[in-house]
């Protein structure tokens, strides 16, 4: 009798699966690799949160309704910058915004200080840099003078609605002296 073929497993061979299980490794490796990355920058992201940024040195007008200001004149003179190693002489006139009720309190602030900021004004302009003598909008050196006034007085009542509301400065181009 001829042998018929049987259904026996333990007779039949089974192809080798040796490069398709190192590729199922490999790839399992490579994708908890991906998701542990993914966890991290997410933690990363989470942990940092948005960033604040606060502006320094900028300082708005505050206006309050029905309230009127008065223009006060702080300096009238020619000042000088010899940054690019010419002397230059700018005509400049500085005014300051104050509430009318506050008017009295600045005049005797600035009588008080008034050769200070003299001198504390002619060094602010000697150092600035000249391209920013040069904005039509004198927007540096105004926010610079800003600064400062409101450094000397900031011993104010009310800190929340400071009595200087705007500096104002009226500047030439500035003409050459020497050098």
């Amino acid at each position: 009798m001829p042998k018929h073929p049987t259904n026996d497993d333990s007779t039949t061979e089974v192809p080798s699966t040796k490069g398709g299980g190192r590729m199922k490794v490999m790839l399992m490796a490579a994708m908890a690799m991906l998701a542990e990355a993914g966890v991290l920058v997410a933690v990363f992201m989470f942990l940092n949160g948005p960033h604040e940024v606060a502006a320094e040195g900028e300082f708005a007008p505050v206006v309050v309704e029905d309230e009127r200001i008065a223009e006060i004149m702080l300096i009238d003179e020619q000042l000088t910058n010899d940054r690019l190693g010419s002397v230059y002489v700018y005509p400049v006139e500085i005014y300051v915004h104050v509430p009318e009720s506050a008017q009295s309190w600045f005049d005797d602030q600035v009588g008080q200080f008034q050769n200070e900021i003299r001198a504390e004004v002619t060094a602010l302009w000697r150092s600035t840099d000249p391209a920013a003598l040069q904005d039509p909008r004198m927007e540096v050196v105004t926010d610079r003078v800003a600064s400062m006034l409101r450094e000397r007085f900031e011993g104010e009542a009310d800190p929340e609605h400071p009595r200087i509301r705007k500096v104002v400065i009226v500047s030439g181009t500035g003409f050459r002296v020497r050098g």
